[in-house]
């Protein structure tokens, strides 16, 4: 194992702050008594246990494991989501410890599952980071640094210093993985710049550590070691044993590549005597891999064989060693433990409740009696006032049916006369009209030429189209507010039911000088009544012929967007107000206006296609500005 290998899974253990070995086993001896004391809440049990557990992990990873997961068992069997979620992370990080990735990564997803179900947004972004090590022991540093940058952002969101110093320093270590010395050392320095500003002696320690790292990678052999004895008088403040025996470790091997080989020699010499103080074997193994190089390179092949024989001999101790005996008895002791405190919890428990239950049930006796009493009582004054409030009741309600129906008698009235009044005055345009082209050929047929014959043949026909008309869009008004209309939704060509129309109003707007555009961008199929939308399309068209200047276009356009068809009818002619828009769909003002050659309309189109669109769920709109012309847009439901 390398020495930033090493240093990577040293730092990425945890973003809880180890303390010194004494102080640890001091905090346990507390953590244990405190355990022990009577009456102890359930909750306080879980939290103690892993606690114990935490301060174990980095000397006694049986017993650290044995806590956790009797931390564990107490958490589920109080239904505690976030002591289980705890648990099952600290179980993950002692099973990663032991090199098992695979069950630690799927014991901490279930733990990350658990708080994200809590929104514990500070503990899933430990959990991020804790899988995050496990991608990067494996070598997957892309996901381990994705997982590491999602833990740092909840951090920063949160406002948690601490971890995200921590996150910084992690995402610092893959960069040095894949080789961005560059972008590692950034990472570095804005952890450190964060951890200074905490005095966080342990996380900058490390930082120091990190930093000579980079410039041993890159040769500069002063620059390095000037960061691992700043670093070491941090781990001798702070009696961090195992790191201090990490760092002498990094300055032997620089003071090694100097050449200078009896310093190197001292350096591991000590760190070996910090890993033995601490029992720590995977400091022992690097330091006697040190060693056996610092023999080799002075040409002592049997003592570097010795160092190298002793390193194999921790590596297979590293991968057989079995501490199953002594988890069992922990879990056994605290299993009968909790079965003494549970037996007793439920002897007092039984014998509270038969006492419960015997004053229970002579109480329920006493109440029933005045209960039933009681309810009679209640049930014939209830019924007393639900009678009176009833009548009460039914006679508001008549009342406001009888003030609902005179108003709406009342707006039915405004709009019948609306209605008539609207309806009298497009009679009487093409009426009139009838009228008065009869008495100029009833009086001067035979002062007439042919040609003026035809054109007032023409007058004729166009007074009784616009009569026709009007009768259509008053009998397809009618139908589509009666109710009784039954309507045919079909699926519906839009391109031939436009160029039908088109060719319907060619005749009628060459007369006129208007050019009839047609701009399909996609083939659209709708949804809809085929007649209804006809008579939109025959209307809006008609009106944009009306309205329309000599030599100027009617553009026709199709479109679709959000499972919808939008049909446009844009003219250039006379445009209108936006006082006349707003009204512009209803009964409030008679609508018609003379078109540009004085022509005469319905007021009545308009509103027939609202109502025609509403029936088909779909639209209608406006947009127009006066001397800019209008365009008419309606929506109706795509065929899909």
């Amino acid at each position: 194992m390398n020495f930033n290998t090493f240093v990577f899974i040293l730092l990425l253990v945890s973003l809880t702050a180890k303390q010194a070995y004494g102080q640890k086993q001091r905090d346990i001896d507390s953590l244990k008594r405190e355990l022990e004391k009577p009456h102890q809440h359930d909750t306080t049990q879980v939290q103690v246990l892993l606690a114990i557990s935490m301060n174990y992990q980095s000397f006694q990873t049986d017993s650290s494991i044995a806590y956790a997961q009797a931390s564990l068992e107490k958490a589920a069997a109080i239904h505690s989501v976030k002591g289980q979620a705890d648990a099952l992370l600290q179980i993950g990080r002692l099973k990663r410890d032991q090199n098992n990735d695979a069950d630690a990564l799927s014991t901490m997803f279930t733990a990350l599952e658990l708080y994200r179900k809590i929104s514990d947004h500070v503990q899933i972004a430990n959990a991020l980071n804790d899988i995050s090590i496990i991608y990067a022991t494996s070598g997957d540093y892309e996901k381990s640094l994705e997982y590491f940058k999602q833990a740092l952002e909840i951090f920063q969101q949160t406002g948690d210093e601490k971890g995200e110093s921590y996150a910084l320093n992690n995402i610092g270590l893959i960069y040095q993985e894949l080789k961005d010395e560059e972008m590692a050392k950034r990472y570095f320095l804005q952890s450190l710049k964060i951890k200074e500003k905490r005095q966080d002696l342990y996380g900058i320690s490390r930082g120091y550590t990190n930093l000579g790292s980079i410039a041993e990678n890159n040769g500069k052999w002063e620059e390095s070691l000037y960061y691992y004895f700043k670093a070491d008088s941090l781990y001798e403040k702070t009696n961090d044993i195992k790191a201090q025996a990490t760092n002498f470790i990094a300055i032997a091997r620089v003071i090694n590549s100097q050449g200078k080989l009896k310093e190197s020699k001292q350096y591991s010499m000590l760190a070996l005597e910090k890993a033995k103080e601490v029992k720590s074997l995977s400091s022992m193994l690097a330091a006697y891999k040190q060693l056996s190089t610092v023999e080799e390179t002075q040409g002592n092949y049997k003592s570097s064989l010795a160092y190298q024989k002793r390193y194999n001999e921790i590596a297979d101790s590293l991968n057989n060693e079995n501490h199953r005996a002594n988890l069992d008895e922990l879990k056994a002791k605290f299993n009968f433990e909790e079965q003494e405190r549970k037996i007793a919890f439920l002897k007092k428990e039984q014998e509270l409740q038969e006492a419960v239950v015997e004053r229970k049930n002579i109480v329920t006796y006493a109440l029933a009696g005045g209960m039933i009493l009681l309810m009679v009582i209640i049930g014939l004054l209830f019924y007393a006032y639900r009678t009176t409030r009833s009548k009460r009741d039914i006679l508001a309600q008549k009342n406001i049916e009888i003030e609902t129906r005179n108003d709406e008698l009342d707006k039915l009235n405004k709009e019948k006369d609306r209605f008539f009044s609207i309806l009298s005055h497009d009679l009487k345009g093409p009426l009139s009209s009838l009228k008065g082209l009869s008495y100029l050929l009833t009086m001067s047929k035979d002062a007439l030429t042919p040609d003026e014959l035809l054109q007032l043949r023409s007058k004729i026909d166009t007074s009784l189209d616009n009569l026709t008309a009007l009768i259509n869009n008053i009998l397809e008004w009618s139908m589509a507010t009666s109710q009784k209309r039954e309507w045919s939704f079909v699926k519906i060509d839009t391109l031939e039911l436009i160029q039908k129309n088109i060719s319907l109003y060619q005749n009628i707007a060459e007369s006129k000088g208007v050019n009839l555009v047609y701009e399909q961008q996609e083939a659209c199929y709708a949804y809809a009544d085929y007649h209804a939308v006809d008579t939109v399309i025959r209307n809006l068209l008609s009106n944009s012929i009306k309205y329309s200047h000599a030599n100027k276009d009617v553009v026709i356009g199709t479109r679709k967007a959000e499972e919808k068809v939008f049909i446009s009818v844009k003219d250039e002619g006379v445009g209108m107000a936006e006082e006349i828009q707003n009204d512009l769909f209803t009964l409030k003002v008679n609508a018609s206006r003379p078109g540009t050659n004085n022509e005469k309309g319905t007021g009545l189109g308009l509103m027939l296609c609202m109502e025609l669109m509403k029936e088909n769920k779909g639209s209608i709109q406006v947009k127009s500005k006066a001397g800019e012309g209008s365009e008419f847009i309606i929506s109706i439901p795509e065929c899909v």
